[in-house]
């Protein structure tokens, strides 16, 4: 099967993915969810984390394997409840005292999980996660195998095995979570943002402006408020943040470390190198069989305004101002 027919096998239900996020509230919780679901989000890229899973994945599950004396079988299996063919997992294998093992023969599953050096564990992703697996397949416990990882080296510094046993009162709350999910889905509706992970995905999903009638948002009066309130304050911490750092780098000025009483220790990094916009010039004109092609803006517009026109395209957020009435202080 290719990753095409896998991404629309987990599209077709809830997954344990979207369950950890739904459930902990990452990744844009369950507005994110169904937004994914119903395809009103550009499909995910590949991150350095993905990468480092992926890459680890099977030092992990050979260590495992020697350190439990179990055979790793079923590795990426893609599993439906018996009941509910829409709750689905892609489990990253099972645990089995025999190497040619049938699903009667394993003891547990294996959830292999990494992250970096002194980076908390995400366990509010990990425990829904896992505890769905387990119901869709009927495990009773699971290993999870969560491995520490400098990135910078590339080197395991740390490998935790923690058994999880099934949790039936949690799994009855991912349940309704599943079928609350679920029925967004088939009506093809979004519910309503309830973390604040849940902004970008929204951005995400409203990026197109179009000419409609004002909404009335009388019954967002308070949130308004809130709003320009949180807005306010904001920009006086940050006005206090930063001078307390402009203090801070004249009095390090030159230096790159500082020291003060209790412990305190302060860093500053050296200047990062980059070619900036005159370096380049200067460089192109010492070697201009070094430059390359490029779209002229202005002639464009001048000369194609239609094919400049339709070659635009949403970019970034569209931004929010909300305007207190006249005579409200704050």
């Amino acid at each position: 099967m290719t990753d095409t027919d896998w991404l629309a096998w987990r599209k077709a239900g809830i997954t344990a993915s979207d369950i950890a996020r739904a459930r902990s509230g990452r990744y844009g919780g369950r507005y994110g969810v169904v937004a994914d679901k119903l395809g009103l989000t550009p499909p995910a890229e590949t991150t350095d984390v993905m990468r480092r899973g992926l890459r680890w994945e099977q030092v992990i599950a050979d260590s495992v394997a020697t350190i439990t004396g179990l055979h790793v079988v079923g590795e990426q299996a893609w599993c439906q409840h018996p009941d509910y063919s829409h709750h689905r997992a892609t489990v990253d294998g099972f645990l089995s005292p025999l190497a040619e093992a049938t699903m009667d023969d394993v003891a547990a599953g294996l959830e292999i999980k990494t992250h970096g050096a002194n980076v908390r564990p995400a366990w509010d992703y990990w425990m829904p996660q896992v505890t769905w697996q387990m119901w869709v397949t009927g495990m009773s416990r699971t290993l999870v195998a969560a491995a520490e990882i400098d990135d910078d080296a590339d080197e395991l510094v740390a490998l935790r095995l923690r058994w999880v046993t099934f949790d039936a009162f949690e799994c009855d709350d991912l349940v309704v979570l599943a079928d609350e999910l679920w029925e967004h889905v088939q009506a093809e509706t979004l519910p309503e943002p309830d973390v604040a992970s849940a902004l970008d995905v929204v951005k995400a999903v409203h990026a197109v402006a179009v000419d409609a009638d004002t909404v009335d948002l009388s019954d967002m009066v308070d949130d308004l408020r809130r709003l320009d309130e949180i807005k306010a304050a904001v920009r006086a911490v940050t006005d206090e943040r930063d001078l307390i750092e402009a203090r801070i780098r004249d009095r390090l000025a030159a230096a790159t470390k500082g020291v003060a009483d209790d412990g305190w220790r302060v860093s500053l990094s050296k200047p990062a190198l980059t070619v900036t916009a005159e370096a380049e010039a200067e460089l192109l004109a010492a070697r201009p069989d070094l430059g390359r092609l490029v779209l002229d803006r202005d002639r464009a517009k001048a000369e194609a305004p239609d094919l400049y026109e339709a070659a635009r395209r949403p970019l970034g957020a569209r931004r929010l101002t909300v305007t207190a009435p006249k005579g409200e202080t704050r």
